[in-house]
């Protein structure tokens, strides 16, 4: 079953059981993967991976900005709403893990101009189970 089919049936199973935060989470993303599609054209597994991806994102800082203005309300919503979104998620790999990932790119691009070419590389590696915040964070720090 694609991943698509799997967040429509677990939005048809929110409704049925009235959950109305899960409810309106899946709606909103299943809206976003939509509106992608309407422009980009259908997507796979993997592509309705990244977009999941640039939702959490959006969420956490969110996060941060409810954390920031003392929101405690709007703030456990969007955790929920991480929280659930991340379910769909392939299971991410320990910082340890992407470190030594980094390590491994690192020793093979001993010409690295940046960290941008070394990011994209450890990235496409990895796919979806890394955060790009935390690859990008490890290799500047193992490139200072």
């Amino acid at each position: 079953m694609s991943l698509k089919q799997t967040l429509t049936d677990r939005m048809k199973a929110a409704m049925k059981a009235g959950k109305q935060e899960e409810l309106l989470s899946l709606r909103l993303l299943l809206s976003d993967i939509k509106n992608f599609e309407i422009d980009n054209g259908d997507q796979d597994d993997e592509g309705v991976q990244k977009l999941i991806a640039r939702s959490i994102k959006q969420w956490k800082d969110a996060l941060n900005d409810y954390q920031k203005g003392a929101r405690e309300d709007l703030a456990k919503e969007a955790e929920a709403r991480i929280e659930l979104l991340e379910e769909f998620m392939p299971e991410q790999l320990s910082e340890e893990t992407i470190k030594a990932k980094v390590q491994e790119v690192l020793e093979s691009m001993p010409d690295a101009q940046g960290p941008g070419p070394v990011i994209g590389k450890v990235m496409s590696q990895l796919g979806g189970q890394a955060d790009g915040g935390t690859v990008a964070r490890l290799v500047n720090q193992l490139m200072s």
